[in-house]
C-alpha cells in the first residue's frame, strides 16, 4: 500500500482499471470454461446414448439375432445375459480397466486406460431369456484438446483485453487530469514570478472547475491577508520614523547644552536606544519593500555590485579605526562580463554587504578579521563574509535567517533587531538566489550569498 500511495493519482487508476478488468475477465474465463466444459460433455453423453440406441432396439426386438457391427471408429461392447461378450471394439486397456461388462454399473462415467481417457456409457437391457449389457465409450481427447483451445484463447484474448483496457485507462485519465496539470503548471508559475494572475478556470461546470474557483478565492484572500500585514508593517515603520527622528533631534540639543555628567550618560544611553530603534525601522521597511510583489525588483551592473561592495567595506572600515578589526576586500573577476545585470538594486546589495559586515564586527567584539570576497561567475555572482568570530551555536544556526531571532552569546551582544540575516535572505531570494551560512572548521562563521546574473 505504501508503494502504491507514491504513485501518481494517473497510474493509480490505471492499474485499479488493471486489476479490476483482470478479475472480471479471469471471473469469465472460468465461467465460459464451466460452460464449454458441461456442453462437450453433454454432447458425448448424447453420442453415446445415439451409439447404443439401435443395439438396444435390436436386442429388445430381436434377441436372438446376431449382432451388428458397429460403424468404423465406434467402440461398442455387448455382452449376454451369462456374462459372454458377443461384440466389443473396446481397446484392451479399456476392457481391462472396465472389468466384466455384466459387473458394470449402469449410467456413465469416465475412465483412464492406457494413458486415454474415456467416457464409458453402460445400460442394462431386459429381454428373454435375461438382462443383456450395453456399453459404449468414447475417446476424450478432443474434447481436452477444445478445452485446451478455448483457455489458450481466452488466456490471450484476456491478456490482451486487459493491456487495451489499460492503455486506455491511461489515456482517459491523463485527458481527464490534463486540467489540473494546467491548473498545477500555473499555480508553479504564479509562485515562481510572483505574478498577479490567478488560476484558470475552464468553461465546463465540473469538480475541476470547482476547485480552481475555491483556490483563486483563496489566493485572493492570501494575498489581501499578506497586502494588510505589509501595509501594517510599512505604516507603522513610517509612524515610528518621525517621532525617532525629532527623538533623536532633542536629545542631540540636549547633549551639546552643558548639564551633569549623570544627565550627559542618561542622554547618550537614550540616543543609543533611538538610534537601535531608528535601525528596526528601517530594516521592517527595507523587508517590506522586499517582501512587497508590486514594487520593481531593479537592476544592477556588474561594476555597480563591485562598487557598492567596495564602498560598504570602506564604511565598515572607518566604524572599526580605532579598534584592532581588519577588513580585507577581494574581487575574483572570473569570467563575468562586467556588462552583466542581476536582478537586485545596487543599494540592496550593499546593504547586503553592510549587514554581514556589521555582524562579523560585531561578533570580533574590537579584535579580528572580517574577509569579504566577491567572486564573479558566468551566471553568477557570489558574495561570501567570513570572520575568526565565536560561530554560532549548532541549535541556532537552522533559525539565524528567522526574523527577530538573536543568539545569546557573544556573536550577538544584544545588539541590532535580529533582522539582519533576514533582510539578506530576503533580498537574496528576490533576486532570484540563495543565501547559505555555516561554521568555519578553523573558526567563525561564513556567509554565502548567490545572486544569479541575466544572460
Amino acid at each position: 500500500m505504501r508503494v502504491l500511495a507514491r504513485l501518481s493519482i494517473r497510474a493509480r487508476m490505471t492499474i485499479g482499471t488493471i486489476v479490476l478488468v483482470a478479475a472480471f475477465f479471469t471471473v469469465s474465463a472460468i465461467a465460459v470454461h464451466q460452460i464449454v466444459a458441461q456442453l462437450l460433455q453433454n454432447s458425448t453423453d448424447a453420442v453415446l446414448d445415439s451409439n447404443l440406441a439401435p443395439y438396444e432396439t435390436s436386442i429388445l426386438t430381436e434377441p436372438l439375432d446376431a449382432v451388428d457391427t458397429p460403424g468404423e471408429g465406434e467402440l461398442i461392447a455387448v455382452a449376454q445375459p451369462e456374462g459372454t461378450t458377443v461384440l466389443s471394439t473396446f481397446p484392451q486397456a479399456l476392457t481391462d480397466a472396465l472389468g466384466p461388462l455384466t459387473s458394470a454399473p449402469a449410467g456413465t462415467q469416465r475412465l483412464t486406460a492406457g494413458g486415454v481417457d474415456y467416457a464409458v456409457t453402460v445400460e442394462q437391457v431386459p429381454a428373454a431369456p435375461g438382462n443383456w449389457t450395453i456399453a459404449a465409450a468414447q475417446d476424450l481427447e478432443s474434447t481436452a484438446s477444445i478445452l485446451t483451445s478455448l483457455d489458450a484463447g481466452l488466456s490471450i484474448g484476456g491478456v490482451v483485453l486487459v493491456g487495451l483496457f489499460g492503455i486506455a485507462s491511461w489515456v482517459l485519465t491523463g485527458a481527464a487530469l490534463r486540467p489540473v496539470e494546467r491548473m498545477r503548471r500555473s499555480a508553479e508559475q504564479i509562485v515562481q514570478t510572483r505574478s498577479q494572475s490567478l488560476l484558470p478556470v475552464g468553461e465546463a461546470h465540473d469538480e475541476i472547475t470547482d476547485l480552481a474557483a475555491t483556490l483563486n478565492h483563496l489566493i485572493m484572500d492570501l494575498r489581501a491577508a499578506a497586502a494588510r500585514e505589509r501595509q501594517m508593517v510599512s505604516d507603522a515603520s513610517h509612524e515610528l520614523r518621525s517621532p525617532v527622528a525629532v527623538l533623536q533631534t532633542q536629545l542631540e540639543l540636549m547633549q551639546a547644552s552643558e548639564g551633569t555628567a549623570d544627565r550627559v550618560a542618561d542622554i547618550r544611553a537614550a540616543q543609543r536606544a533611538a538610534a537601535r530603534l531608528s535601525a528596526l525601522v528601517g530594516d521592517l521597511l527595507e523587508l517590506s519593500r522586499l517582501d512587497s510583489d508590486t514594487v520593481p525588483t531593479g537592476m544592477a551592473t556588474v561594476a555597480e555590485l563591485i562598487e557598492e561592495a567596495g564602498a560598504a567595506v570602506d564604511q565598515a572600515r572607518l566604524r572599526t579605526s580605532g579598534s584592532r578589526v581588519t577588513i580585507d576586500l577581494s574581487v575574483n573577476a572570473g569570467g563575468a562580463d562586467p556588462a552583466g545585470s542581476a536582478s537586485i538594486r545596487p543599494t540592496t546589495f550593499g546593504r547586503l554587504v553592510d549587514n554581514l559586515v556589521s555582524n562579523s564586527i560585531t561578533a570580533l567584539d574590537g579584535d579580528g578579521h572580517v574577509r569579504v570576497i566577491v567572486a564573479l561567475g558566468s551566471d553568477a555572482v557570489v558574495l561570501s563574509v567570513e570572520d575568526d568570530g565565536p560561530g554560532m551555536t549548532s541549535e541556532f544556526l537552522p533559525r539565524a535567517f528567522d526574523r527577530f531571532s538573536q543568539q545569546d552569546d557573544a556573536r550577538s551582544q544584544q545588539q541590532g533587531s535580529g533582522l539582519g540575516l533576514a533582510i539578506v535572505q530576503a533580498a537574496a531570494q528576490r533576486a532570484g538566489g540563495e543565501a547559505h551560512l555555516g561554521n568555519r572548521p578553523e573558526g567563525g562563521l561564513a556567509v554565502t550569498v548567490r545572486v544569479p546574473l541575466r544572460l
